[in-house]
């Protein structure tokens, strides 16, 4: 008489399954309870760190705006300007096109990232009367103007990067975006003096 036992496999199943919903639940629990990683700028900012909170009005950045730019295109042939509208951040030169002088202007809509830092993406374009696509003179003024090194060009995603984080790297006060409120022209902004 051969008597071998029949596996259950229902009941293997059953384990297993109950098995799994119990490891997913610790899973779960514990990715809950866990701390919280801290932002970027927290990270660089030290208990012992001074901040002050800065708000500017509209006519206040674009005071600081052009002041930064007139001493950092002072040498340079090619000028531009930015300027903080009611709607748009806009990025208004010149250029030379066989010969004739040619405007642009990109608008931008501003918003600040997670890190503190402020995302330009561009909305319109103005060039004379050209259609010209945004990427092709984004792409143009990245490898033709001076561009200070802590603001990046991607002409691709058609966005500006003015990296405040780097902007601070090497100086003595740290920055960083708290609020850009375009509609009411309110600007905030975090100034850390850190501990020597």
């Amino acid at each position: 008489m051969n008597s071998k036992k029949q596996i259950n496999w229902w009941k293997w199943a059953f384990i297993t399954l109950v098995l799994l919903i119990v490891i997913s639940c610790g899973v779960v629990l514990q990715r809950a309870t866990a701390p919280v990683p801290q932002a970027e700028m927290s990270q660089t900012t030290r208990a012992n760190d001074s901040s002050l909170m800065v708000e500017l009005n509209r006519k206040q950045v674009n005071a600081l705006s052009a002041n930064y730019l007139d001493n950092f295109l002072k040498d340079n042939k090619i000028k531009y300007k930015f300027i903080v509208g009611e709607k748009y951040a806009t990025l208004v030169g010149d250029t030379r096109f066989l010969g004739t002088k040619i405007r642009f202007a990109i608008n931008f809509i501003p918003e600040r990232t997670s890190q503190g830092n402020i995302l330009l993406r561009a909305k319109g374009l103005s060039v004379g009367r050209l259609n010209i696509p945004i990427k092709f003179v984004m792409g143009y003024i990245a490898k033709n103007y001076n561009i200070p090194k802590w603001v990046s060009i991607n002409s691709k995603k058609e966005t500006v990067l003015l990296d405040l984080n780097r902007y601070s790297k090497n100086r003595q006060l740290k920055y960083s975006a708290q609020e850009i409120n375009m509609q009411n022209g309110q600007f905030k902004f975090l100034i850390t003096v850190p501990e020597k």
